[in-house]
């Protein structure tokens, strides 16, 4: 009878024999050299089940090669080379579309007559997962929803529409226009215990991206298990802050990582909460000594906190709220 071995451990991460049967044991399965690290040793137990799940993008511009030197001109030429590809591009499909009579092409009035739809993409085309970080599902978990709003004054709106008219800039037009907000005007209407009404209108502007943070607090069983939180929050430092492109003279850099996030429970996603589109880090605080400082003999601190805060890339419109972000 064959004996076969099963490693219980990959990239120094111990990982429990039911995990490799388990509903995370996908996570585990390294073909691409992705780094894998969680926390803590009993993630996957049935007293915790909840998971978050970091799986992080590198991003690599188009045409770049890892190890090769790229000067600014080199750099700045493969941008315009891309540019003008992808402009080509759009003029062939263009023409390939455009019917024998401009008429046709620019259509006769009919819905969906005579539309030619392109798109121009310069976004960086190549992403691959680096990593896969697991963590417990943290005590405070924030999302912020923001909209932009313009407040508008009716009245100056009205004044700013009489200057335009004809006429209006004259000395008479100017004395009409300037009567709307004159000091004397006020007082006037002031003395008969009256006010003006600057007709405040609240205009919507937009949205911002949605923001959310996340606080973990690392607490090490042993040695082994500190080495691994060192590892976590190094690569989460190491995502976040772009890479320099060789031979440019500091000029160019590839941006960060982004993130992509699930909420798991029992190695399943969790519907109950929010889901999360792709996102990248705007803020990391790592604190050594939350409650003073304290070491092991090794010099690894007892505990150690770290709060990242993420911007997703896309706005979440009513659509995607009610798809489940």
């Amino acid at each position: 009878m064959a004996i076969i071995s099963i490693p219980n451990s990959i990239g120094g991460v111990s990982i429990p024999g039911n995990l490799l049967k388990g509903p995370l044991a996908s996570l585990y399965s390294n073909k691409n050299n992705v780094d894998i690290l969680k926390y803590p040793r009993d993630l996957e137990s049935a007293t915790r089940g909840h998971v978050v799940q970091f799986l992080v993008n590198e991003i690599t511009p188009i045409g770049y090669q890892e190890g090769k030197e790229y000067s600014l001109t080199t750099a700045v030429t493969g941008v315009g080379n891309a540019i003008g590809n992808a402009v080509t591009s759009a003029k062939d499909s263009l023409a390939a579309a455009l019917p024998s009579s401009v008429s046709k092409y620019l259509g006769t009035g009919k819905v969906g007559d005579g539309n030619t739809k392109f798109n121009l993409n310069l976004e960086p085309s190549k992403k691959k997962t680096k990593a896969i970080i697991s963590l417990y599902m943290p005590d405070n978990l924030n999302f912020s929803y923001t909209a932009k709003y313009g407040e508008v004054n009716l009245t100056d709106v009205a004044k700013n529409t009489l200057e335009k008219l004809p006429g209006m800039d004259t000395k008479a037009g100017k004395l009409i226009t300037g009567a709307l907000e004159s000091d004397a005007t006020k007082l006037l209407i002031k003395s008969q215990g009256l006010a003006i009404n600057p007709n405040q209108q609240l205009l919507f502007d937009g949205l911002d991206l949605r923001t959310y943070s996340l606080t973990f607090t690392f607490t090490p069983y042993s040695q082994q298990e500190a080495e691994t939180v060192r590892k976590i929050i190094q690569s989460f430092k190491t995502y976040s802050r772009p890479r320099t492109v060789a031979g440019a003279g500091g000029m160019l850099f590839i941006p960060p990582s982004t993130f992509n996030l699930k909420f798991l429970f029992n190695g399943a996603e969790n519907t109950k909460i929010s889901k999360v589109e792709e996102s990248v880090i705007t803020d990391i605080d790592v604190n050594y000594t939350p409650n003073g400082f304290a070491a092991h003999s090794d010099g690894a601190p007892v505990q150690t906190t770290m709060t990242i805060q993420f911007k997703e890339i896309k706005l979440i419109d009513s659509d995607k709220v009610q798809a489940g972000y």
